[in-house]
């Protein structure tokens, strides 16, 4: 940097240099950077979760706001804490089916078998799926991705429960290209809520770098598979899966996570750095879509192991 003899000058010329410097790295920090335009059409192409196939002809004349989607699919699907409080009206045995609607396709199979009606908002509640997070989820991923609209599941630690039970549990949303803001939003289609704050919605990512450094804050992680460090591994894997388009079944897992012993001290440090290294990459996933997979692809401990839903809660179980 260039000085002049004068002090008051040399000083001047500093406290510029500084502020160019500092205002170079605080746009740098805010202003986030648009996702190419591959990316985003990676993100409007259906999958074999989420492809409508014959019934395709439901999304005709559906609408185009994800607040109006997001009550449509409300009226279609139940969550299975839901249906506890409504068994008294619903069909024996429908008080959890997840395993039987895996795919987009059978859901809408299984829709219009009990009510031709298609996707009407006159739904009656025993004509409706009783399926979790994961399935909202999907159904919300299929009809914008009809639409043209980019949007990918995102697995994560919901806090909407912290203030009241101490807990964050393991949850899974949608994330919706926002193309006026140029920005993803966070759409929770189970809980109905749109523009979901990342203060109310923790990444996968976030939990285990602050796991890993010891940072947490003083609340209970859970998850479908398991509390603390498990339920850290799961989502985060779980989220990988899905950034990458693979929106697999959430009972689909690692079979290292279900091991008798299993504990962070049994992974080797190889292990750990694999995983350390997709949390850095899961903050800012669509920029690093090639690394997150070919680090799936080429550490086989990560692959997903294809369990039924039975065998998987009978591992959870077992003693």
């Amino acid at each position: 940097m260039r000085s002049f003899k004068n002090k008051s000058g040399t000083i001047n010329l500093v406290v510029l240099f500084l502020c160019m410097v500092f205002t170079v790295q605080s746009c740098h920090q805010t202003t986030p950077v648009k996702p190419s335009a591959e990316v985003l059409k990676h993100y409007r192409q259906f999958t074999g979760f989420t492809d409508p196939g014959e019934y395709s002809y439901l999304y005709k004349n559906l609408p185009e706001s994800t607040e109006e989607v997001c009550n449509l699919i409300k009226k279609q699907l139940i969550h299975p804490f839901e249906a506890r409080q409504m068994k008294d009206i619903l069909p024996e045995g429908c008080l959890m089916e997840d395993e039987v609607l895996p795919v987009v396709s059978q859901m809408l199979e299984k829709l219009i078998e009990r009510d031709s009606g298609g996707l009407t908002m006159d739904r009656k509640p025993e004509n409706r799926l009783v399926v979790g997070c994961y399935h909202h989820s999907l159904l919300l991923v299929s009809i914008l991705r009809s639409q043209g609209i980019p949007v990918r599941m995102r697995a994560g630690f919901a806090r909407y429960f912290e203030e009241q039970a101490n807990v964050r549990f393991g949850h899974v949303i949608c994330e919706v290209w926002d193309t006026d803001k140029e920005q993803w939003i966070m759409v929770d289609p189970d809980r109905n809520f749109v523009n979901v704050s990342s203060n109310q919605f923790k990444s996968s990512s976030h939990a285990w770098i602050n796991f890993r450094n010891s940072q947490l804050p003083d609340v209970d992680y859970t998850s479908s598979i398991g509390e603390g460090a498990q339920a850290f591994l799961y989502i985060l894997l779980l989220d990988q899966a899905f950034v990458l388009s693979d929106e697999r079944n959430y009972w689909h897992s690692p079979a290292f996570l279900f091991t008798d012993d299993f504990s962070v001290d049994n992974l080797t440090a190889d292990q750990l750095q694999v995983i350390d290294q997709i949390a850095e990459l899961m903050q800012k996933p669509e920029y690093h879509l090639d690394k997150l997979r070919r680090l799936y692809d080429s550490h086989s401990f990560l692959h997903a192991y294809k369990r039924s839903l039975d065998t998987y809660y009978d591992e959870l179980l077992r003693d």
